[in-house]
């Protein structure tokens, strides 16, 4: 016998009765969870009892019913059907069963799971979502992470305005003071995590390539103008309470320092990356570090967030300016929950991190003087990114915050004003993983 019509109503939980020979043990609290959280979306199977003699029997979602009960609902939505018994048991059977025979697709569950803010309710916690991306495969590297292709030396393929999609990553060849182009082009699909980025200098560096190329805006002269916009940008385009990275030169620290103050970030530490060799220069103490800045913007007034955020900015006499380290600034975007000194849901390390993070440098970066490692964005990343999460760097340079963003299973948002850059991450991405980018929906091969 055949299901021949199916009547939706809504029905008190009295009217029905679950079905006496209902084989499965479901989670009934899990089950009740989901109905707090979400409502009811799928009706249960009723069956009229016309042929078997039991009235309004469930055949599908027995377990509903019961959590349903246990947490007061009165009524629930259900689907009449009029079945023999023996159709009655094969719907019990295969609603238990077919579910059981699927698979995962691991990589795409991830990425689900990972785009909902709150897994209350779906039956899976941080813990279950950590645990799939840790058992996930780590992307196959085809070339080293830390290879870096050199600037091409021909008119780029890439200009102001284009928008890359790089697997799940997307770059941007326009100007990171631009918040409004950034949230058009990068922020499609909410805004960011956590952010890790790697302003020019005010040094003005010149690469060795043939052209002798200089980094798009090094260089003093309007350095704090670029970064007030800069951070100003990153500041609207992070969830609250998103940790903020800013690797700087240890020179120009104040004029950094304002500009993310200013933006209402909270600078908290300066870190430090040490390398294995040092740099020659011209200074009296050749340079063995670089400083990253490590902030937050101001959380929500009066929460447990914002005083533990005050007593964290309170100076250690001991300690006023760090002993060893290169600093990368290091915040969190305004309000939210998270980790503000000793707890909170934004920090995802241990609690054995230190300021100081030794890596070798990378092995070359003449086209780009202050390239950073890839491991060192990694290890920061874990820290402070959720799985699956969005990471935004607002100077693109080689693309290594890309890169580190892809090993760790997050999604990168990258800004670059130097059409040439853009063309560097895209050649790198396409040699790294194999995978052509995406321009206007077409691919765009740069190898």
């Amino acid at each position: 016998m055949k299901v021949e019509s199916i009547e939706y109503r809504s029905c008190h939980v009295d009217e029905l009765r679950t079905y006496e020979k209902n084989p499965r043990r479901g989670d009934v609290a899990r089950i009740a969870e989901s109905l707090r959280a979400r409502g009811q979306y799928r009706p249960l199977v009723v069956n009229r009892g016309t042929h078997t003699g039991r009235e309004m029997e469930v055949l599908a979602g027995n377990h509903t019913l019961a959590a349903a009960r246990s947490i007061g609902l009165d009524h629930v939505d259900v689907g009449i059907v009029d079945v023999d018994e023996q159709t009655a048991r094969s719907i019990v059977v295969a609603d238990n069963r077919l579910a059981d025979l699927g698979g995962y697709d691991e990589a795409t569950l991830a990425e689900l799971l990972s785009d909902i803010d709150d897994l209350t309710g779906t039956g899976y916690s941080d813990a279950d979502l950590q645990a799939i991306l840790a058992g996930q495969e780590t992307p196959e590297e085809k070339t080293d992470r830390d290879d870096a292709p050199p600037v091409p030396e021909t008119p780029p393929m890439s200009s102001e305005g284009d928008v890359y999609e790089l697997g799940p990553h997307r770059v941007w060849c326009g100007d990171s003071t631009n918040a409004g182009g950034v949230a058009e082009y990068l922020l499609y699909d909410g805004l960011v995590d956590c952010v890790w980025t790697d302003p020019p200098y005010g040094v003005s560096y010149v690469g060795k390539t043939k052209d002798s190329l200089t980094i798009e805006n090094d260089g003093a002269a309007g350095l704090a103008d670029l970064l007030q916009g800069a951070m100003g940008t990153l500041a609207v385009s992070a969830k609250p309470g998103s940790p903020v990275y800013v690797a700087h030169a240890d020179t120009e620290r104040v004029t950094f320092e304002t500009a993310m103050r200013d933006a209402g970030l909270l600078v908290r530490q300066n870190l430090v990356w040490v390398k294995n060799t040092m740099v020659l220069g011209r200074s009296d103490f050749h340079y063995k570090h670089e400083p990253i800045l490590y902030g937050e913007t101001p959380p929500a007034p009066g929460s447990d967030e914002e005083a533990a955020a005050i007593e964290a900015r309170e100076v250690d006499p001991a300690h006023p300016h760090g002993d060893r380290h290169e600093p990368i600034l290091y915040g969190f975007t305004p309000g939210g929950k998270g980790r503000l000194g000793r707890g909170g849901a934004r920090w995802f390390g241990d609690n054995k991190q230190t300021t100081v993070f030794e890596f070798p440098k990378p092995p070359r970066n003449a086209d780009h003087p202050t390239m950073k490692p890839v491991d060192l964005v990694v290890a920061m990343l874990k820290n402070s990114c959720p799985p699956g999460g969005l990471v935004l760097d607002l100077f693109g340079g080689s693309g290594s915050t890309l890169i580190a963003a892809h090993h760790l299973g997050a999604k990168a948002r990258l800004v670059e004003l130097d059409p040439r850059y853009v063309d560097v991450i895209c050649r790198r991405w396409q040699a790294h993983t194999g995978q052509v980018p995406i321009r206007g929906g077409e691919e765009v091969s740069f190898l």
